[in-house]
């Protein structure tokens, strides 16, 4: 329950706040049980340390299931795209037999098979000497086969398979030949909660790629907690509530938060008047503000009460969404290295993968993801630019950006800023490691997860 007065707000770690605290307990929004995963420092060499970099290749990257992208990205018998992991690159591809995923080698010299970011082929072609295979991964031409003599090519080699299964419109690859743990096993309960979204229906309207000098954990752990919201964004926080939000740790590492939108930070002194944040989730809700009769305290539930019927009449009102879902994030996390930020409308997806010539710098991936609707208004943080295509008609090209170019949309540049300078304060001599409070309980369990992996436990 919220305070009345916030500067005399106690927190209880072990029953933390609720987004609903009359949700029962098999309700969308219950709170789950705590984990207590402790109090102890994290050490700072592991976003540094290239031995540590290495077992995470070792020990984590090459045996957790991993989202490689989109089926919606590849419709047609042919499509494929790339997914570059570590120092691995990949080919997913939808053969006539479905999706399969090949290790992006010719078996020949090494050379890598494709190089762009999407394509379509009814073979995959070597550029060096022109070795050829077929989609469906068998070998189709050696040049010049004879002057090969038998022991060399006798075993016919096809391209190398990669373990591969689907959830929810997205396509997971696993680098490990024999996955201890199948795709169902290892997401747990997250497929049933998000389920009423129908992810497997939305496609892609904005695609960024860029680098960021600093490790993917450094950028993950700020995206896995709103401490420093009022902080770095406080722009928001008219209309975002940044401190009463409900953290749930799940299995496998796995995590959400739910935040409140449309409700003013209670950090913010007026609580009472209707302002231009809100005003702007009026109009994104399709309501005139001038119209609007309350106080900054009522838009919230009367934005709920207009979209719900609304987006019931137009078909994009599931059965099993609840109606905090028609204003608030739903922000989940899939272990090891991706976030969803989920609405109604579709979610903002990021995905954190590492480099493997430098462990203080990361490849960051941002996409939105929505339901195909003609003239859609994604929620405005999610920097989707005006004029965008959302009806699943054309598949947007991939941009790729340097860091600090525009392109992420006004909050995600904030934090592209910030960022690097914690990776520089990391290698302080001076710190001691990383002290998390209870609203980076996320950050904690996500630690202790990974540190599972390092230690072999898993």
């Amino acid at each position: 329950m919220k305070f009345s007065k916030f500067s005399e707000r106690a927190y209880d770690h072990k029953t933390g706040w609720r987004i609903n605290p009359d949700a029962g307990e098999s309700a969308p929004e219950r709170k789950f049980p705590y984990i207590d995963n402790g109090t102890g420092f994290v050490e700072a060499n592991r976003y540094y340390d290239p031995g540590f970099a290495q077992a995470e290749w070792e020990r984590l990257w090459t045996r957790v299931w991993l989202i490689a992208g989109r089926a919606s990205d590849i419709p047609n018998v042919g499509d494929w795209f790339k997914f570059d992991i570590g120092n691995q690159s990949l080919i997913v591809v939808r053969s006539a037999e479905g999706i399969r995923a090949f290790h992006n080698v010719c078996h020949h010299r090494g050379n890598r098979l494709v190089m762009a970011d999407f394509g379509h082929a009814e073979h995959f072609t070597c550029a060096f000497h022109s070795w050829q295979w077929n989609i469906d991964g068998s070998l189709n031409r050696i040049t010049d086969r004879d002057t090969f003599r038998d022991p060399v090519i006798c075993d016919e080699p096809g391209l190398t398979p990669v373990a591969l299964d689907q959830w929810g419109g997205f396509v997971f690859v696993n680098l490990d030949a024999n996955p201890s743990r199948s795709l169902q096993e290892f997401l747990g309960a997250v497929p049933a909660q998000l389920a009423p979204f129908h992810f497997e229906d939305m496609v892609v309207v904005k695609d960024v790629q860029t680098r960021w000098p600093a490790n993917w954990k450094t950028a993950l752990d700020a995206f896995l907690e709103s401490y420093h919201v009022h902080a770095v964004h406080s722009e928001i926080l008219g209309f975002y509530d940044d401190y009463y939000q409900q953290w749930d740790l799940l299995e496998n590492g796995m995590s959400r938060m739910l935040m409140e939108f449309a409700t003013v930070s209670p950090r913010v002194e007026d609580q009472q008047t209707v302002n231009d944040g809100l005003i702007m989730m009026l109009q994104d809700a399709g309501m005139d503000p001038e119209t609007f009769k309350g106080t900054a305290g009522d838009v919230r539930k009367a934005i709920q009460r207009h979209k719900i019927p609304a987006y019931a009449k137009a078909g994009k009102w599931f059965d099993g969404l609840v109606e905090n879902q028609a204003t608030d994030d739903w922000a989940y996390f899939i272990f090891p290295n991706v976030t969803l930020n989920i609405h109604p409308e579709g979610f903002l997806f990021q995905r954190f993968r590492p480099d493997p010539r430098d462990p203080e710098s990361f490849v960051y991936d941002v996409q939105v993801i929505l339901q195909p609707v003609e003239n859609a208004k994604p929620p405005v943080y999610m920097g989707v630019e005006d004029g965008t295509d959302c009806s699943g008609n054309t598949r947007p090209e991939r941009q790729h950006i340097r860091h600090g170019e525009p392109g992420l949309g006004f909050v995600l540049q904030q934090d592209s800023v910030l960022v690097p300078v914690v990776q520089q304060g990391l290698r302080s001599r001076a710190f001691k490691g990383a002290r998390f409070s209870e609203q980076e309980q996320r950050l904690r369990h996500f630690h202790a997860e990974l540190d599972r992996y390092i230690a072999g436990e898993k």
